[in-house]
């Protein structure tokens, strides 16, 4: 058998915690994302590109108040300390390039009709493995702070995501092909949320992650190999191709943002 070179290196990452610019200035910190970044508004949620320093210790605070928020995220330890946060901004959002985490920032529940510089901190969303060769993309890691549950913040922030991913350059969007949404098989309120908004499910994936521990999934780990003790996730699949959007999805996202407008 003939050997084959291969200088492949990994960089390591340096040791928690890892840095994550709470004190850099909001102009000077890099958000390291593939594609052009912008705000996305409705008249009611703002999404602003998530900085650590705006964002952390608000996202922490909503986190503590409500701990099942991350029940089918895949955070490799329970959020605690400002630290905990700030290792997941910087290895979860900022390091990867395909990924691009908005902060939520709704108009307050009880002044509908506030100014935009009223807005309050409502939760996060991202747009995540944005692949411009393919134009593909998917919406991903939505918390949506307790406060803000059953409220048009959900409807609003999907929408805004949705229609800058598949609306065309002409209309100001991505022009992308095929927006996704992948969910733990047993998350049924993500599955539901995915489907109310228009995805078409196309069918579960089998041990398509492995869990970090703790996470619950539907299959044991393959014991004798790497993370065998880890459970394994069967993934939702849903998606929405650029010509459903633009043969009904795209005026029934509308329509349910308007019902919460």
């Amino acid at each position: 058998m003939p050997a084959y070179k291969n200088d492949y290196k990994s960089e390591p990452l340096p040791p928690p915690p890892f840095e994550c610019h709470l004190h850099t200035p909001v102009e000077e910190y890099d958000l390291n994302f593939v594609l052009p970044v912008t705000e996305l508004r409705s008249d009611r949620v703002e999404l602003r590109p998530l900085i650590p320093s705006l964002h952390a210790q608000p996202l922490l605070d909503g986190v503590l108040a409500n701990p099942e928020l991350l029940t089918w995220l895949g955070v490799t330890r329970e959020w605690s300390t400002l630290d905990d946060v700030c290792d997941w901004i910087e290895t979860v959002c900022r390091r990867d390039k395909t990924h691009l985490h908005y902060a939520i920032y709704s108009a307050p529940l009880d002044r509908l009709d506030a100014p935009v510089e009223e807005y309050q901190f409502a939760g996060t969303a991202s747009l995540m493995e944005a692949d411009p060769a393919t134009m593909i993309i998917e919406i991903g890691w939505i918390i949506i702070l307790g406060p803000f549950q059953r409220t048009h913040v959900l409807t609003h922030t999907s929408g805004l995501m949705m229609h800058h991913s598949l609306d065309s350059p002409e209309q100001g969007g991505l022009g992308f092909r095929r927006l996704q949404w992948k969910a733990n098989s047993l998350n049924q309120k993500s599955q539901a949320a995915a489907l109310r908004l228009g995805f078409q499910f196309e069918g579960i994936v089998r041990a398509f992650v492995v869990l970090p521990k703790g996470k619950k999934g539907v299959r044991p780990g393959r014991p004798g190999v790497a993370n065998a003790d880890r459970e394994q996730r069967d993934t939702w699949m849903g998606s929405i191709m650029w010509y459903e959007w633009e043969e009904g999805v795209n005026a029934h996202v509308d329509k349910l943002v308007a019902r919460r407008a």
